[in-house]
């Protein structure tokens, strides 16, 4: 985003339900679509790198390239996500890293954005959950480690603020980073904040939703995160985006699910709301492109089939799941791992 205008700050919310089957989510979809909430569409298992090997071959460049052309309109200007999570996150999320090895993996972070632009160069490119809470902590900053070299090459940065484990809220920590993000921003790109209504942690279990009060002071923190420019503009968040997978529940749950999006969406959009009657008179800058259309994602489907794979694997096929260990994946030498020694 090149231009931007200063304007009452009206954040909005934004869904990223990852359907698994036809048919799912008939009362969130028709609630978001009511509210006029638009889906962010996410390359799943490593975008670019297409089975997250580490190594971006051709054939993934390839592959990528027709999933954008198939999922995205050519004018398309909105958010798009990359979920890049393997084979870098252990490192990326880890107490230290050494300054060469960070450079190491932003750059093949980085090439994933470039050739993310140059097939649509008009749409918002991020990775989910860059930069990592980790990487915006104390810790992080006195070693002089920075997430800069790749948050300068973004056009959108997709922070996730997930509650990690019951009884362990980090509601100060959680505006702290936000407001990180905002500052590597540089008043220069939009940041979009994930939410999730379930607990991430919890030893691999994720079936126990965060309650309504937690959520809520979380995601309240997001908007409470400001940052200002030399100038004194005021720079905060475009809005948040709520994930979850219908692959956490078992198919017998998956009305109840529904009801649950459809009432977090209800949670979020209550909140936004009091935020943007809060905020009026206050001159805001999200980074946005002051055309109108680029603050919205993709039209919400009148079913969840229709946003299903069409003979792709980007989404992933019902009930499965992004590999959570490394060595399901295919190696690659190209940078290599010092996590063992």
């Amino acid at each position: 985003m090149t231009t931007s205008t200063l304007a009452d700050w009206h954040p909005r919310v934004y869904s990223a339900i990852k359907w698994t089957a036809p048919n799912q989510g008939s009362r969130t979809i028709e609630y978001t679509t009511i509210q006029g909430i638009t889906y962010v569409p996410i390359a799943y298992h490593g975008g670019v790198d297409w089975n997250a090997s580490g190594d971006i071959t051709a054939s993934d460049i390839e592959r990528f390239t027709n999933w954008v052309h198939q999922e995205l309109p050519s004018d398309y200007c909105g958010p798009v996500v990359i979920d890049y999570e393997q084979p870098w996150r252990t490192e990326l999320s880890a107490k230290t890293c050494a300054p060469e090895r960070l450079q190491e993996i932003l750059s093949v972070y980085g090439e994933g954005i470039r050739i993310a632009q140059s097939v649509m160069p008009s749409a918002q490119w991020g990775y989910w959950g860059m930069p990592l809470l980790r990487n915006t902590g104390a810790s992080w900053k006195e070693q002089g480690l920075s997430m800069q070299p790749l948050t300068t090459q973004c056009t959108a940065l997709y922070p996730d603020l997930y509650d990690a484990n019951r009884g362990n809220e980090q509601i100060k920590r959680a505006k702290s980073h936000i407001t990180s993000v905002l500052e590597l921003a540089e008043g220069r790109i939009p940041v979009y904040v994930f939410v999730s209504p379930r607990f991430a942690g919890e030893d691999g279990d994720h079936s126990q939703f965060v309650p309504d009060d937690v959520f809520l002071r979380r995601v309240n923190a997001a908007m409470q995160a400001s940052w200002s420019d030399e100038s004194g503009t005021l720079h905060k968040i475009q809005g948040v985006v709520l994930w979850d997978t219908y692959n956490f529940s078992h198919e017998t749950e998956w009305d109840e699910l529904d009801e649950k999006h459809t009432y977090y969406f209800e949670l979020l959009q209550a909140l936004v709301s009091a935020w943007t009657e809060a905020s009026q008179g206050i001159l805001v800058d999200t980074c946005m492109n002051e055309m109108q259309v680029c603050q919205f994602g993709l039209p919400e489907p009148k079913n969840s089939a229709d946003v299903l794979p069409q003979g792709s694997q980007m989404r992933g096929k019902p009930n499965e799941e992004v590999p959570q260990i490394e060595n399901e994946r295919v190696p690659s030498g190209r940078v290599p791992s010092h996590r063992n020694e």
